[in-house]
């Protein structure tokens, strides 16, 4: 009986050491939410979704958009119409679908009339690991 004892106080201890190293870690505190921007894209005002992604393990909580005309070229005088600012479906990023045009100068000297084409498009979102927007 004491062989028994024994082997099982020995089971019961390895067993109980080995459940506090499995122990998962205290939780890393929450993280502020951090503001991301995304790259310029070139003509992306024109109407199109276009989608920013938080970092893992982050959620999307907003988001929204800057449009800038290029150099040398200037906004058409018709306001922006923006056709989507939401997030995703899954709430790991931000979607913008916005038109808005801008005059660029004629490439001919001989040629008064600008042309007209969508102006640059920045992205961007605000990510937060404890207030998902899913299912907004």
């Amino acid at each position: 009986m004491r062989t028994t004892r024994a082997a099982l106080a020995a089971v019961a201890s390895a067993v109980t050491l080995l459940g506090l190293c499995a122990a998962p870690a205290a939780a890393d505190p929450p993280q502020p939410p951090r503001h991301i921007t995304g790259k310029v894209i070139r003509g992306g005002a024109d109407g199109r979704p276009h989608e920013l992604f938080c970092p893992a393990p982050f959620q999307a909580y907003s988001g929204g958009f800057t449009i800038k005309a290029r150099k040398g070229a200037r906004f058409i005088e018709e306001p922006a119409d923006l056709l989507e600012s939401r997030p995703n479906d899954t709430a790991t990023g931000w979607i913008v679908a916005v038109r808005k045009g801008q005059l660029l100068p004629s490439p001919h000297p001989h040629r008064a009339h600008p042309r007209i084409e969508p102006a640059d498009l920045v992205v961007h979102v605000v990510c937060t690991q404890d207030m998902p927007t899913h299912g907004m």
